[in-house]
């Protein structure tokens, strides 16, 4: 399934760099994925006994004169071939291509205490001279975490959480015994 959405993203993006339409295809994708990831997107597009002419509806209802006509096309398309489920893995594949394109990343940050702004523009500030790109930042907390902040960016993980810490600690304390 990655590589078809992967597939799908890369002839969105083709469609929209021959167009000259990356910036405005980037918006529109984004408003697209995220309305997609509703539930109702997803019990009206994934159920097998909703016909495609009620998800062609659904899709008009939602999105026409919202987005560039090409795009309501790719959704169209994945509808009418019963690949609904590839929308949003396909969307969440051409924003990404254009952000690498751009020369942009996004991070993702899940902190144990919810960052200030002051912390997230530090952050990008160092993320971006280390990986030579602007990087975006999201943040959110998980209070489950005893301390400290892990990074997932650019196929990376970076962890500085006060578990993994410990957990280093604990396995250099066996090394040593």
């Amino acid at each position: 399934m990655v590589e078809l959405s992967a597939d799908r993203a890369a002839a969105l993006f083709d469609l929209a760099l021959e167009n000259g339409m990356l910036s405005e295809f980037l918006e529109q994708a984004v408003f697209v994925r995220d309305a997609m990831q509703s539930v109702e997107s997803v019990n009206i597009l994934e159920n097998p006994l909703v016909t495609d002419e009620d998800k062609r509806k659904f899709l008009n209802d939602v999105f026409a004169g919202k987005i560039h006509d090409d795009l309501y096309g790719f959704l169209y398309l994945l509808v009418t071939t019963k690949n609904e489920s590839l929308i949003v893995p396909s969307l969440s594949s051409f924003i990404n291509m254009v952000r690498l394109y751009g020369g942009k990343a996004q991070a993702l940050v899940v902190s144990a205490a919810p960052l200030d702004d002051n912390q997230i523009a530090e952050l990008s500030k160092l993320l971006s001279k280390k990986l030579s790109k602007n990087v975006e930042i999201t943040a959110t907390v998980d209070e489950s975490l005893l301390g400290g902040l892990y990074i997932h960016v650019d196929g990376r993980l970076i962890d500085r959480t006060v578990k993994k810490q410990l957990n280093d600690l604990k396995d250099k304390i066996k090394i040593e015994l």
